[in-house]
């Protein structure tokens, strides 16, 4: 009986890591589904970071990061947005926010497709892959598996052992087809 406990025990341990493991991955790769027309938001965060076993002994502040401009990359690497900051010169990290209305620079709206968001900083440049997806033809390819993409990109970055600089999505879900089959339907959808 103990054995059978034991054993159990075991595999109710498995299941729960697993499926914190599954909701992390959903997590951030949710955060890069975008709608097609969908107005794609996004900022730049300053954060400190603490170690587990306490303070780094380095500075206690962090200079405020500077956005010098940012990008939109197609999937060959191709630049199809730009937006510099030349005129205004550098824009405070919290006082700056991005948004893309999904159109190139000429003023067309883009197919839907895999696009990287590349934003230009004082500390270097971060970047966070984006998938627009068309609900209306089916399931968008929005999930770890067909998307990776993310793994090519510079999300934050560690500026000293105490500071960090981080490229933020500001939407929180995703209608896409991760995990298991979950399917968005549009009301605009024939």
């Amino acid at each position: 009986m103990n054995k059978w406990l034991t054993r159990g025990s075991v595999i109710l341990l498995v299941l729960l890591m697993a499926v914190v493991v599954v909701g992390q991955a959903t997590t951030v790769i949710a955060n890069g589904c975008y709608e097609v027309g969908e107005l794609v938001q996004f900022n730049v965060q300053d954060t400190t970071r603490f170690w587990w076993w306490g303070d780094c002994c380095c500075q206690s502040s962090c200079d405020e990061t500077q956005v010098t401009g940012w990008h939109i990359a197609n999937s060959s690497g191709e630049t199809i947005f730009e937006v510099l900051h030349d005129n205004d010169g550098p824009t405070a990290a919290s006082a700056w926010q991005g948004n893309w209305a999904q159109i190139d620079s000429t003023g067309v709206e883009v197919p839907p497709g895999e696009y990287t968001l590349y934003v230009d900083t004082s500390v270097g440049t971060l970047s966070r892959s984006i998938q627009v997806y068309d609900p209306c033809s089916g399931c968008g390819y929005c999930n770890f598996f067909w998307n990776c993409s993310w793994c090519n990109t510079t999300s934050t970055i560690i500026t000293d052992c105490y500071c960090k600089a981080s490229l933020v999505l500001l939407k929180e879900e995703s209608n896409c087809c991760w995990p298991l089959f979950r399917f968005q339907y549009s009301s605009s959808c024939p």
